[in-house]
């Protein structure tokens, strides 16, 4: 195994998922480097296949999801790329909380709500929140549950104001790329953010 990518020097794995690996990187504080796996899953990782190439395309893709989001003024964790399979972010404690924002009825939301009719449109967009729990397939939450969990990362307790700013985060990130899509000829059905407190608490 390297022990540097693109001039940083590795540390410790932080967190290893089913496409990324979460290093340290102890001589920059506050910095962690994302690498990305030629894997690809679905079905909480029920399904797993290798795929060559796969993490050069997740990592541009990320530079380029981001580089719109920063500069639409969207506080994100993205620092910067520094290979093709990896990138430098903020090191962040994860809300465990997934954000799903849909414009269209498809897939699982209509499993979930019989008798809503296939490319249902949500106008202004449907947003749903899940608790993540792969063993228990990511059971969805409503706000008061998040409140009640009384989540506490970096110092930051999560209650109504934090809940309320991610609201309005998740909408609007949609509504961004959404407009980036369109450039493209492209319609974005449906997406989901995650969150998390960086080392200063924000």
């Amino acid at each position: 195994m390297a022990t540097t990518i693109g001039g940083y020097k590795l540390g410790k794995i932080l967190i290893e998922g089913k496409t990324k690996q979460v290093y340290d990187l102890p001589e920059h504080q506050g910095l962690c480097l994302l690498l990305s796996k030629d894997r690809i899953t679905a079905g909480d990782g029920v399904k797993a296949h290798d795929l060559q190439g796969k993490a050069e395309i997740s990592n541009t893709t990320n530079g380029l999801v981001f580089g719109i989001l920063n500069e639409a003024g969207i506080n994100t964790a993205y620092v910067k790329p520094c290979s093709d399979n990896a990138f430098i972010a903020k090191k962040c404690e994860m809300i465990p909380i997934e954000w799903v924002t849909r414009r269209l009825a498809t897939g699982s939301f209509l499993k979930r709500n019989t008798g809503v009719p296939e490319g249902y449109r949500f106008s202004p967009p449907k947003q749903e929140t899940f608790f993540k729990d792969d063993a228990n397939h990511d059971p969805q939450w409503s706000d008061e549950q998040i409140i009640s969990a009384k989540f506490n990362f970096n110092g930051v307790l999560i209650g109504q104001d934090e809940l309320d700013i991610m609201k309005r985060t998740t909408v609007l990130v949609f509504e961004i790329l959404e407009k980036a899509w369109a450039t493209r000829n492209c319609a974005l059905i449906d997406m989901k953010v995650e969150f998390g407190i960086d080392t200063e608490g924000t």
